[in-house]
């Protein structure tokens, strides 16, 4: 009787552990593919130690050449992402945005943005949000309702597909293709590489600053234009969608009615030491406990199911009393009739 209640006992257990497993795969995993919400990303800084870049200083402005450092902080604003309600609820991220441009060496402000964005929890993506805004100028406020942000900005979805995405472009204020290229090792991660290319072609600015960069570097012309055109690389870790390493090359030119045009922005910006380390580490926390919990735990957890129940079910079969038994009228057979004598 021990015998068969152990055997019962460890199938049940291994049942159970098949339960476990399948619960982890393909519900408890899934659920936890969703960017945290009390989640603070750190800040990231892009650099290159010789660009071209107009500045303005003391009344005038110039170009000049040097290094540049740009840095984009985030803050998430906890309180307005509760408040959302419908599809946007529990599923959104609202963050508030600031980049800011500096010289390398005198630390002067080159540029100054800020954004309040609503991002998918699950895909990374840029969500539509009446509170999203965008601002460039210092001093003026970030007015809700004044851009659409469309495709991704800073995150790539949870389990990233080999396939093209639409990636937003701060410049002209609109998603383009961002290509899947190739898988590639990168910081000591697995990571699938991307492309986007933007080919050259006016850019709208505001007619105060354009008039500002007219006024001091084509002071004979009349009216005039800027252009862009730009080339971004990122290597996206695919398990978590965490954008690991970013290069982005960037020209402008102030192009006037009369004379020949100027580089106003030339620069081959890269995230800088401590901003790779950082985004390394969060990528392959990220990465371990994704595949520990949605694939080496199942498989475990099967395996061990499986040699219970197996355990379990040899174990009641041969225990005493489980088996077919003779009749005990039939154990014997029965003695043959005596012959009878004439």
């Amino acid at each position: 009787m021990t015998r068969r209640l152990t055997g019962v006992t460890l199938f049940g257990l291994g049942v159970l552990c098949l339960l476990l497993a399948g619960g982890l795969a393909w519900i408890i995993v899934p659920s936890q593919k969703k960017v945290p919400l009390d989640l603070i990303p750190p800040d990231v800084v892009v650099a290159d130690d010789s660009a071209t870049f107009a500045q303005a200083k003391d009344g005038r402005v110039t170009v000049e050449q040097g290094g540049l450092r740009s840095r984009t902080g985030i803050t998430p604003d906890f309180q307005a992402a509760a408040d959302l309600t419908g599809d946007l609820a529990d599923e959104t991220l609202i963050w508030n945005v600031f980049h800011a441009t500096d010289r390398a060496d005198t630390g002067e402000a080159i540029n100054r943005a800020e954004s309040r964005v609503a991002l998918d929890r699950s895909s990374g993506a840029a969500v539509d949000w009446e509170g999203q805004c965008h601002s460039e100028n210092p001093g003026v406020a970030c007015l809700a309702g004044n851009v659409d942000f469309e495709g991704q900005l800073y995150l790539f979805p949870f389990g990233t597909e080999k396939k093209t995405y639409q990636y937003w472009d701060s410049a002209l204020h609109r998603a383009l293709p961002m290509e899947y290229m190739a898988e590639e090792n990168f910081n000591g991660l697995p990571t699938y590489r991307f492309e986007q290319q933007i080919p050259q072609q006016v850019v709208d600015m505001d007619p105060t600053s354009l008039a500002g960069l007219m006024a001091f570097l084509a002071p004979g012309a009349t009216t005039g234009s800027v252009t862009y055109r730009a080339a971004r690389t990122l290597w996206v870790e695919p398990k978590t969608g965490a954008i690991v390493g970013y290069r982005e090359q960037q020209h402008r030119e102030l192009v006037p009615d009369s004379g020949a045009p100027i580089v106003i922005f030339d620069a081959d910006l890269q995230y800088d030491q401590d901003t790779l380390a950082a985004l390394h580490d969060q990528a392959a926390d990220g990465r371990t406990r994704l595949m520990l919990l949605g694939f080496w735990v199942p498989i475990i957890l099967v395996l061990i199911g499986l040699a219970l129940m197996i355990g379990g079910f040899l174990l009641t079969r041969g225990a005493p009393g489980t088996g077919r038994r003779t009749p005990a009228h039939a154990a014997e057979p029965e003695p043959a009739p005596a012959q009878r004598t004439p």
